[in-house]
Formats: structure tokens, C-alpha cells, sequence
């Protein structure tokens, strides 16, 4: 009898005994790593079985799911940046001149502002911000260009 049962895609035996608050689980947790709850936190209070099956779940979900307003997660990163460079400078003005919190404040601070350059694409030369933004044209539909002729590959080898 056993011999019969198909595998399902993720491996198991028999698909209708699948947990169908997976799903919900998985989408509780994606909030919860939001919050910067470790993976063991999570697991915990979304019942999986330890840290690692919780971090699997977590990045399946999220391959999941296509983003769609990627201007959206720039911006929620941005303002995570934005509220640990502002945690950094007031530890550099705490701090006296030339002590190792301030070269700390310093160090992070740089960073933080190297971070969101290459988040908001600010460190793109010319060249590469042009190579990004060609477009190639394979074909033309006829008659698009109205009486401009267009001398093409194809119509020179007819």
C-alpha cells in the first residue's frame, strides 16, 4: 500500500497531510526576522522544530515572493540606515576627542553612508549607469517609423 504513494515536490509522501498553516507560519516569521528576532526566537514562538528548519522556511517563503515595489524596500532600508547613523553620531559627540568610541562612531558612520551609496545605486560610474540603461531593438514592426527608411540585415541579404 505504501508502494503506491507518490512523492510530493518538497519530498513527502502524501501531500494532503501537509501542514496547512505552513504557509502562515512561514509568513509570521518573515515578520518576526522584520523585528530582528533571532532564528531560535522565531522558531520558538512559530513552533518549528529548531533555529536552522526556521531559517529554511523563511528564505523558501521569501523565494517565493517577488517584491513588488523594490522603491518601497529601499526605502525601509534607507530609514534602518538612517536610525543607526543617527545612534552613531550621538556616540561621536559624546565622546571626547580622539577616544575609541569616537574612532568607533567614526568607522560605523562610514560605512552606514557607504551602505546606502551602493543601496541607492550613488557610487555608479557614467559608464556603468549607461551600460545598465542600453537597450537593444531586435525588430521593428513594419511600417512603425512611418516613411524613414531603415536599413536593416535582413532586408540586405533579400
Amino acid at each position: 500500500m505504501a508502494r503506491n504513494r507518490k512523492m510530493d515536490k518538497q519530498g513527502g509522501t502524501n501531500p494532503v497531510n501537509r501542514d496547512v498553516n505552513a504557509a502562515n507560519r512561514a509568513i509570521m516569521a518573515i515578520q518576526l526576522r522584520a523585528k530582528k528576532m533571532t532564528y531560535e526566537e522565531i522558531a520558538g514562538r512559530c513552533g518549528y522544530a529548531n533555529a536552522s528548519s526556521c531559517r529554511k522556511a523563511i528564505l523558501r517563503e521569501m523565494q517565493r515572493v517577488v517584491v513588488d515595489n523594490v522603491d518601497e524596500l529601499r526605502r525601509e532600508e534607507a530609514e534602518g540606515l538612517d536610525r543607526l547613523e543617527s545612534k552613531c553620531w550621538e556616540r561621536l559627540e559624546a565622546g571626547g576627542d580622539y577616544d575609541k568610541a569616537m574612532l568607533f562612531a567614526v568607522d560605523r558612520i562610514v560605512q552606514i553612508k557607504e551602505r546606502r551609496a551602493k543601496l541607492m545605486g550613488l557610487d555608479q560610474t557614467q559608464a556603468s549607469a549607461m551600460a545598465s540603461a542600453r537597450v537593444v531593438i531586435r525588430e521593428i514592426p513594419k511600417d512603425y517609423l512611418g516613411d524613414v527608411v531603415v536599413s536593416t540585415e535582413q532586408e540586405q541579404a533579400k
